[in-house]
């Protein structure tokens, strides 16, 4: 394709949705070297869009705003579509809804869109689109947004999931591991958005009373949400683990992440931050599928690829329940995503220290 000055990338979901986007703007920048990339999020995961590299604006789309009216979600609507309206040469949604894909259209001269196989389902907005891509739910979410590129002609040469930080964040952290005498430490991050992906917190206690017999650092991190409170009232006091909850930004734990030896936790926005610094990952599943789901290896240039109670790929460990409805992506006798899962609980401690307990000894003998 001709190449294009300025892109729209559009993305309205979550903050590991967000992160997924940079494979594609690596390769958009390395193709096209001129290129200027925008980004339309939710005004929730700015601070996650504010993580990637190669980004010249972000735009947000204020969805608080838009709940409060009907008149003020269509005055927000038409103060974005006033600053985007044909501003693009190129512009590609990652969301397979009316909405998303509407923007890709009035935004770039050309536009791609994310697009389900049911034609009926989104036949008149994919209409007015120049070309689009299947979002597959069974592949994982790095090759779903790469094959817009490859919708386009562009060829996917390499998928590199990263991210990055300001000196400013950096010297943050490195005040406050100073202050805490820590240098090499373990990232331990139990909880997700949701109470599905909490690992509950008998479990939770014993692997971290486990981990602390490692005489080495733990940092447990989470955010400001009432799960994450949760969790930070129910750490049991240990000599070796020290609580970040709800004292650090996004852009302060992905300095933390790339400075940890070691990431510990359940399937959230965390573990591909760690990812993306290539960082050593044991992840405890739930509901989600790993196929789509699982931590990316950028040196092996793939996730994991199947279902299984612990699988290995690289420096990355899955840890799933063997219960045979994993997974069911939140729809099966589980109830909805507000609620404890199951097969989160069924995660034996035991077999993740284990594998934790591999990697410090390896780390150990390496600085002896």
């Amino acid at each position: 394709m001709k190449s294009p000055e300025n892109v729209l990338l559009i993305i309205r979901r979550s903050l590991g949705d967000v992160l997924a986007l940079s494979p594609v703007i690596d390769i958009l920048a390395r193709r096209f070297p001129n290129v200027s990339i925008d980004l339309l999020v939710n005004e929730d995961t700015v601070a996650a869009a504010k993580l990637l590299n190669n980004i010249n604006a972000i735009i947000p789309f204020d969805d608080k705003l838009s709940a409060k009216t009907s008149l003020g979600a269509m005055a927000m609507q038409v103060k974005i579509i006033r600053k985007v309206f044909r501003k693009y040469d190129l512009a590609i949604s990652f969301t397979s809804n009316e909405r998303s894909n509407i923007f890709a259209y009035l935004a770039g001269r050309t536009s791609v869109g994310a697009r389900e196989l049911s034609f009926s389902k989104n036949w008149w907005h994919r209409m007015l689109l120049d070309t689009g891509y299947h979002n597959d739910r069974k592949r994982h979410i790095l090759e779903n947004n790469t094959q817009a590129l490859r919708s386009l002609g562009i060829a996917v040469d390499r998928v590199i999931l990263s991210a990055r930080y300001s000196d400013e964040a950096k010297k943050n952290v490195q005040q406050i591991l100073k202050e805490m005498a820590i240098e090499r430490f373990i990232i331990f991050h139990p909880a997700g958005k949701f109470l599905c992906r909490l690992y509950p917190e008998k479990p939770r206690n014993t692997l971290l009373q486990l981990l602390d017999s490692l005489n080495i650092p733990i940092i447990v991190t989470g955010g400001k949400s009432t799960v994450d409170q949760q969790v930070a009232a129910e750490i049991p006091e240990l000599k070796n683990v020290h609580s970040l909850i709800g004292r650090i930004s996004l852009e302060e734990c992905a300095a933390l992440t790339d400075m940890s030896l070691a990431f510990v936790g359940v399937d959230t926005f965390n573990c591909h931050l760690a990812a993306a610094f290539n960082k050593p990952i044991f992840v405890i599943f739930g509901p989600n599928n790993p196929e789509v789901w699982s931590p990316w290896s950028n040196a092996l240039q793939r996730a994991g690829q199947r279902t299984a109670p612990v699988q290995a790929y690289g420096d990355i460990t899955v840890f799933q329940s063997s219960l045979k409805c994993v997974p069911c992506g939140h729809s099966a006798r589980c109830g909805e995503q507000d609620r404890l899962s199951a097969c989160m609980a069924d995660i034996e401690p035991h077999t993740v220290f284990n594998e934790v307990k591999k990697l410090v000894l390896k780390i150990s003998a390496g600085k002896s």
